[in-house]
């Protein structure tokens, strides 16, 4: 979200990250008809590319019509896709991409931690999302700094701090029991 829109932008808001966040939690909006409506979400059709570009179209022309700001398609692409593919890392279920072709893809080994039950009290939830900061973060600071144009001498020390602390939590992360 920063690369699409950060200070360095001319004119852009806060609010132009409104529709890249909504595009990015988006998939996960059908938790709220399993909630409240039990209904059986399987497969989660919602975490398919087809539905992550629909989602995307729509935003993009909804924003054309209305909204004077002009996104950038591929920025607004990357955010409908991030969540599957985020989910995809996890490696306990299979993910629908390429629904309703496919019954699903997974990948043997997960990198990120599955959230599991979406309870405050879940010690689980608190501990698996502590490992996605430690294994996601320093990914997307690299990608600011790449955004930035900064050079690797000035990343040297940077990366040198951070780099082991990545390992411990990717290392973490992949240990876990799926």
């Amino acid at each position: 979200m920063y690369l699409c829109c950060n200070a360095r932008q001319r004119g852009l808001s806060r609010w132009t990250a409104v529709p890249f966040v909504a595009l990015a939690v988006g998939p996960d909006l059908d938790y709220f008809a399993v909630w409240f409506f039990d209904y059986e979400a399987a497969p989660r059709f919602s975490h398919s590319l087809l539905v992550a570009v629909g989602a995307t179209l729509l935003v993009k022309l909804t924003l054309s019509r209305f909204v004077t700001v002009n996104l950038k398609l591929r920025w607004l692409l990357a955010a409908g896709m991030s969540h599957p593919l985020l989910d995809l890392l996890v490696g306990a279920h299979a993910v629908p991409l390429f629904w309703p072709l496919d019954g699903g893809v997974s990948i043997p080994a997960g990198v990120l931690p599955s959230a599991g039950s979406l309870a405050f009290d879940n010690f689980y939830l608190w501990r698996n999302l502590l490992i996605e900061m430690g294994v996601l973060g320093p990914v997307f600071m690299l990608l600011v700094a790449v955004s930035a144009r900064l050079r690797f001498r000035e990343l040297e020390g940077w990366t040198l701090l951070v780099l082991p602390a990545w390992a411990a939590f990717l290392t973490w992360s992949i240990a876990l029991g799926r």
